[in-house]
């Protein structure tokens, strides 16, 4: 049994070593295939990482207040829930490290006209803060002339660019289905006079373009994070002590990410967490004993009847708070042919440009990332719970455990 007590221990073990709690002489190792293998993020993802200096007790204090004591609850019945604002804190000191809640987000711009007369040729649309394969953005800052800025001063309402939010897995390669198996997914409307191309403002529907980027943004992460918690025994409160804040399941969640991971600032991998770790504490299993965190999570790609790859997850769908398949004013999902949820396209006014010239893709998680919600779906009709008799925790068990509450 792990407690409070002997929690450095386990967080200064074979999984993650975190500098503040065990020293500069520490070495990390983490597991192979999960949320701190950041080939594309440099040190782990953790160098814009919200008040770094801070314990990983505080920023799960911070997280619980954020999922379960705010009006955006984390937990239904129906999914796992974040919204894609990273949370105070990530920033583009050195690098631009923010999309790190399984939603990358960018601005596309399409700026005015040089001579700031409508009507005149406009200049090709540019994509801001942009995350890249291997690594490095985009530039995050438009800068235009007085005659364009004049423009947008002249047109506040006008709609000049968009903000898009995409969870497509950063491991999965496939093209998407919209692309009709053109590596460009250009020119698949030649010949066709009502067909529109598969493209946000010109860039087209590739992985270079709109999959996620950030190594830890994967299926594959997000399988072994669901995993872990399911499988590895986590932190638990001090039996004896009844105002323990380890007694707190999302808070118990949250310091089992700390131990396993090193990544208790965000919403997402804590929130999941969380919910897996009460599944397992009251006993819960689906038909045929299938196995929960390949159930919530299904590695891709699937195999269909005849052998044939299908890719069945691309990502986690995107919804709001009030609905799985709504979204906020002004949102949009784009096709992309898989039937998903997993890009979405925000309308990014004149006005909303002329205040964030500097950084256009701040204000798009400024106007829309705390309503843009990512919705992880939880089969809670085929779930079944037995509470061990005498489980840890086992007598706060329901029919719903998944729904962490206070």
């Amino acid at each position: 049994m792990i407690n409070k007590r002997n929690l450095t221990l386990l967080l200064c073990g074979s999984f993650l070593v975190l500098a503040a709690a065990c020293g500069d002489d520490a070495v990390t190792e983490e597991p192979a295939d999960n949320p701190g293998d950041t080939a594309n993020n440099d040190n782990g993802g953790k160098e814009d990482t919200p008040d770094g200096a801070d314990t990983p007790e505080n920023q799960c204090l911070d997280r619980q207040q954020d999922v379960l004591n705010s009006s955006q609850k984390a937990f239904v019945e129906s999914a796992i829930r974040w919204s894609c604002s990273d949370v105070a804190g990530v920033n583009t000191i050195g690098r631009d490290d923010r999309g790190q809640e399984y939603c990358e987000y960018q601005a596309i711009v399409t700026p005015p006209p040089l001579s700031g007369e409508p009507g005149d040729e406009r200049p090709d649309a540019v994509a801001l803060g942009q995350l890249q394969d291997g690594g490095g953005v985009t530039g995050l800052k438009l800068d235009l002339n007085d005659d364009q800025i004049f423009y947008l001063e002249d047109h506040p309402d006008e709609v000049v660019g968009q903000c898009v939010f995409s969870t497509w897995h950063a491991d999965i390669d496939h093209l998407l289905p919209v692309c009709k198996g053109d590596p460009t997914c250009t020119q698949t409307c030649a010949g066709e006079p009502d067909c529109e191309e598969p493209s946000i403002m010109g860039f087209p529907l590739t992985a270079e373009n709109f999959r996620m980027k950030v190594g830890f943004n994967s299926n594959s992460a997000a399988s072994a994070l669901v995993n872990d918690c399911v499988d590895k025994v986590g932190v638990l409160g001090d039996p004896d002590d009844p105002a323990d804040p380890l007694h707190n399941d999302f808070f118990r969640g949250c310091m089992t990410t700390a131990a396993l991971y090193g990544t208790q600032w965000r919403r997402s991998d804590p929130a999941v967490c969380a919910a897996a770790i009460r599944l397992r504490e009251c006993g819960c299993s689906l038909p045929d004993n299938a196995n929960l965190g390949r159930s919530l999570v299904p590695p891709q790609p699937q195999f269909d009847d005849q052998g044939n790859e299908v890719i069945t997850l691309w990502g986690f769908p995107l919804g709001t708070w009030s609905g799985a398949t709504e979204l906020p004013l002004g949102c949009s999902y784009v096709n992309t042919g898989t039937g998903g949820q997993n890009i979405v396209s925000c309308d990014l006014t004149a006005s909303d440009l002329l205040v964030s010239l500097d950084d256009p893709k701040g204000k798009c998680r400024e106007k829309y990332g705390d309503n843009v919600v990512v919705h992880v779906p939880v089969p809670g009709e085929l779930i079944t719970c037995q509470p061990p008799v005498d489980g840890p925790y086992a007598d706060t068990c329901n029919d719903t455990p998944w729904v962490v509450d206070n």
